[in-house]
């Protein structure tokens, strides 16, 4: 009944109308129509033709002509969340749902979704919670769209991945084995749903020598380039592209360079 309160007392918003308060008097008489004429459970299509019945009935046209438009805009939104092919028990925007299949929701072998956002809640809930009890509670407030977690916790939680960490700080020193350990760990990082910062101000500047091969040193920025295009080729949990960030002192020698890198 409050489902049916809650989309007529929206029409009559929509008509500006200032007996909204009356919706929930309207509800109580679809849903008396329909233990009179519905046995078992009504379809979505039954109690939407009962609803502009009883507000022609009661006055109210302009209500019902905004009742239909809303009702033909529902039906939009759960067809195309059909052919999204996710079951949408808590009626998320339909944007929302097209990203929660993309990035989030575990998918079979064929790439499709094996889970609802409600059974995504779950999941998360029954992995992060310490009991039971935490588990509902956590649940509910999920479920109700009062929190949601970071990137990494929706795509791994009670997954054999299981990293919930959203961002790292690698360090890298003034070595090429330093500096490709770091581009290492970065790549597996992303791969399971991290973004990664790094401070490249220990590396030498350009031009200057370097001892061990009395060659010359192409700086961080160069090597900028490398972690750049290792993250071009991973997607963060194979379901989004990765995320660095990048710092170099303002006292640095190649400090312009890297403000200009871009």
């Amino acid at each position: 009944m409050s489902k049916i309160s809650n989309a007529v007392f929206k029409a009559f918003i929509a008509t500006k109308s200032k007996d909204g308060k009356i919706a929930g008097d309207i509800a109580a008489q679809v849903v008396e129509i329909i233990q009179k004429r519905i046995t078992g459970i009504p379809g979505v299509e039954d109690v939407q033709d009962i609803v502009e019945e009883v507000l022609i009935k009661n006055g109210y046209a302009s209500v019902a002509r905004a009742y239909i438009l809303y009702r033909e805009k529902r039906a939009q939104i759960r067809k195309a969340k059909e052919l999204l092919g996710v079951r949408d028990e808590l009626k998320l925007p339909i944007n929302a749902v097209r990203v929660l299949k993309k990035r989030y929701l575990l998918k079979d072998d064929l790439g499709n979704a094996r889970e609802t956002p409600l059974e995504l809640f779950r999941r998360i809930a029954k992995a992060v919670a310490l009991d039971p009890e935490s588990e509902d509670e956590f649940f509910n407030i999920l479920s109700n769209l009062e929190f949601l977690p970071n990137s990494p916790t929706l795509m791994n939680a009670g997954t054999d991945i299981g990293q919930l960490s959203a961002c790292f700080v690698i360090p890298v020193e003034d070595s090429l084995t330093s500096i490709f350990d770091a581009v290492k760990s970065m790549a597996l990082i992303q791969q399971s749903g991290g973004g990664t910062g790094f401070s490249f101000s220990r590396l030498r500047p350009s031009g200057d020598v370097v001892r061990t091969t009395h060659g010359v040193a192409s700086g961080p920025v160069s090597f900028m380039r490398v972690f750049d295009t290792t993250t071009d080729v991973i997607k963060q949990g194979g379901k989004r592209r990765g995320a660095n960030m990048g710092i170099l002192r303002a006292d640095h020698p190649d400090i312009i360079e890297f403000i200009t890198a871009k």
